[in-house]
């Protein structure tokens, strides 16, 4: 495993920890100013360029192509995400997360929910968002679509 998997890993579990410890509630400012820090630090090289604006697709690490170029990267209370646009996502190569078909078809959950989970179809397993609503933790767009960076590669 290399250093970047690592770090990935980590910051991973990190973020579980955090959204364990906060229940996706707002972090109290000085706290959440640190972990902003940490979040940007941390980003895996291949991102570093998108903070620049550089145009750049995202791929799974198994090397299934799921963005066409990312808007931004979207740092929260609890992480830093990958956004792309509705019309930059590659639908094809994404489908609903076994077992969190719930948050599209129950209707007690349906309009309730935050966030769609999708994933890619591929062996990646990796957590893709479709934002529903707003959060107050982060400045996630209803209608956009976010992955962690250490979930993805860019290219």
């Amino acid at each position: 495993m290399t250093k970047s998997e690592n770090i990935g890993k980590e910051m991973l579990r990190f973020q579980a920890e955090l959204a364990d410890a906060y229940g996706y509630k707002p972090i109290p400012p000085l706290i959440a100013m640190e972990y902003h820090e940490k979040y940007i630090n941390t980003l895996p090289d291949c991102f570093k360029n998108a903070l620049n604006g550089a145009k750049t697709k995202i791929y799974t690490h198994a090397g299934t192509l799921i963005g066409e170029e990312i808007n931004k990267i979207v740092v929260g209370d609890y992480g830093a995400f990958v956004e792309i646009s509705p019309d930059r996502i590659v639908r094809r190569n994404i489908k609903v997360k076994e077992g969190q078909e719930y948050r599209y078809l129950d209707p007690q959950f349906a309009e309730r929910v935050k966030y769609l989970w999708l994933t890619a179809r591929d062996n990646s397993n990796c957590k893709i968002y479709f934002q529903k609503k707003k959060v107050s933790y982060a400045d996630y767009l209803p209608g956009y679509f976010y992955i962690s960076p250490f979930e993805c590669l860019a290219k």
